[in-house]
């Protein structure tokens, strides 16, 4: 015994496509070329593509000292004036190899201590 499905006018579905469609506007092909291409080129002016600059541009607000000391963080947080430096010179691979190395060693060791400073107040800071 299979049942009919119900008309479209009780359909729920139509009922929401219905909705849902009744207020937007139909465009022509060349309206909505145009919209987009307006969209996209707002898009572009509003967001210019990435490049060199791109994360160490700040803007000056009137303190020209403020504006200097966040342009000093941001190229302390990414190694540029390091990164520089290493690039003055040729490094052979094997000195590369061991500086590298080091390196790492010396952040892990650096973090390991870290952490044991912070038991040792959380240790203290409990009264033993």
């Amino acid at each position: 015994m299979a049942t009919a499905p119900p008309p479209k006018s009780q359909h729920v579905g139509a009922a929401v496509a219905e909705k849902a469609t009744s207020h937007v506007a139909q465009y022509s092909p060349d309206e909505k070329w145009a919209e987009r291409s307006r969209k996209a080129m707002q898009d572009a002016i509003t967001n210019p593509p990435a490049d060199a600059y791109a994360g160490r541009s700040v803007k000056n607000t009137g303190n020209l000292a403020i504006a200097f000391r966040s342009l000093n963080e941001i190229l302390v947080r990414n190694k540029v004036r390091q990164t520089v430096r290493m690039t003055e010179r040729h490094e052979k691979k094997g000195t590369k190899r061991r500086r590298l190395q080091s390196e790492r060693w010396r952040k892990q060791f650096s973090n390991e201590v870290r952490k044991k400073v912070q038991l040792v107040i959380k240790i203290r800071n409990r009264g033993a």
